[in-house]
């Protein structure tokens, strides 16, 4: 078990996790829906999407899938081995886990969206381990959407990892909306592995749970190789919301930026720490590293720790991060129009996020950070 000494774990919440009080039973004969704000407005504004159900990582046994994409029940043994970053909870994720691999073909039509509903429901206490593979195929484009709900009353305990594989020339648009509810503790792991010359465009929005913590794993594995990873999140009340990173890059002529936004109201707390990583043969990369923070209450606070280990020479590479209040300049200026104060911090935390919805590549869900940072602000008027 780690423990908050451990420095992957430093600024966490991890001391306080008691694993005993979660059992690992549950019903597995439903897959249910949500009427989350976030899912809805993700379908609404989607066009003809394809809708895959999950109910505590079990899939809907009615779906049924286009013969442009396979899906098996099983962890695929070309994106079976280590991600990078194996922890007690990723061993228990492998353990407990009913894997789902969705793999897409370059014949899948990239305009239609995949939407990947993974819905998490207990009457108890209770932990539960999804695990969901994407591979892309050579020269297939796609646009994936995962969204991970549960609802309010529910005390569970989250384990969900997700796992991308692209293959030579593929490229992926992919967007995660993390809506739990204010009784989850959350700690999951994103990782992506990138062959010769793919593309991964990726943005996860993270709203809920009590302890909310990503692990963002992006590996260049292939010459070329172009990973942007990007993370917008507003904590509330005493959340904490823990993001942790890795660009690694082991091939050359590769390519990754990061761009991770927060905001922190009330008494919640950010942690970002993220490192780049260029491995010994990986010349020619360029990697780019930013975390900015805007601490809204006297109560709040954020830590942001950047990292580099760059072991070769032919390399471009910089990391930054701030954190700090609202702009006393903007705050006057909007003020002397005539703007009240509570009003003011809202129309600029908006601004803060609009800069992250315009980096969201899927067409019709731009709006879905909005909804986002629109629902914080009514939690925070309560």
């Amino acid at each position: 078990m780690p423990t908050s000494e451990i420095e992957e774990w430093r600024y966490s919440s991890i001391d306080d996790l008691d694993l005993a009080k979660y059992s690992i039973d549950f019903d597995q004969s439903r897959v249910r829906e949500s009427d989350s704000v976030m899912a809805g407005s993700v379908l609404e504004a989607s066009i003809e999407p394809l809708v895959i159900k999950t109910y505590n990582g079990i899939i809907d046994p009615g779906f049924e899938p286009p013969a442009e994409i396979s899906l098996r029940l099983l962890d695929p043994e070309d994106i079976a081995y280590d991600f990078s970053g194996a922890d007690l909870f990723s061993h228990l994720n492998a353990l407990l886990s009913h894997p789902i691999s969705l793999s897409i073909s370059s014949k899948y039509d990239s305009a239609r969206p995949v939407i990947v509903l993974r819905y998490l429901d207990a009457d108890k206490a209770t932990a539960v381990f999804p695990n969901f593979c994407i591979k892309l195929e050579s020269g297939a484009r796609a646009q994936v959407i995962e969204v991970l709900l549960s609802p309010t009353e529910s005390e569970l305990l989250a384990v969900p990892m997700t796992k991308i594989f692209q293959e030579e020339g593929s490229s992926l648009s992919y967007l995660l909306l993390q809506d739990l509810g204010p009784k989850c503790t959350m700690v999951g792991h994103q990782a992506s592995r990138l062959m010769a010359n793919a593309r991964l465009r990726s943005m996860s929005i993270v709203a809920g749970g009590d302890y909310a913590r990503l692990f963002t794993t992006s590996t260049i594995a292939g010459a070329g190789a172009d990973s942007s990873l990007n993370a917008a999140y507003f904590g509330s009340r005493d959340q904490v919301l823990d993001f942790r990173t890795l660009q690694e890059h082991s091939a050359r002529n590769g390519r990754s930026e990061l761009y991770f936004k927060g905001a922190a109201a009330n008494d919640s707390h950010l942690v970002y720490s993220g490192l780049i990583k260029v491995d010994k043969g990986a010349s020619s990369t360029d990697a780019f590293q930013t975390n900015k923070n805007l601490v809204l209450s006297e109560g709040a606070r954020a830590d942001s720790v950047p990292n580099l280990d760059i072991q070769e020479n032919d390399v471009r590479c910089s990391h930054a991060s701030s954190v700090g209040p609202i702009d006393e300049d903007q705050q006057y200026y909007l003020e002397s129009r005539g703007i009240k104060p509570d009003l003011v911090q809202r129309l600029i935390v908006g601004g803060f996020f609009a800069e992250m919805a315009e980096r969201i590549e899927i067409p019709g869900v731009k709006g879905a950070l909005m909804v986002l940072a629109a629902r914080k602000w009514e939690d925070l008027q309560q």
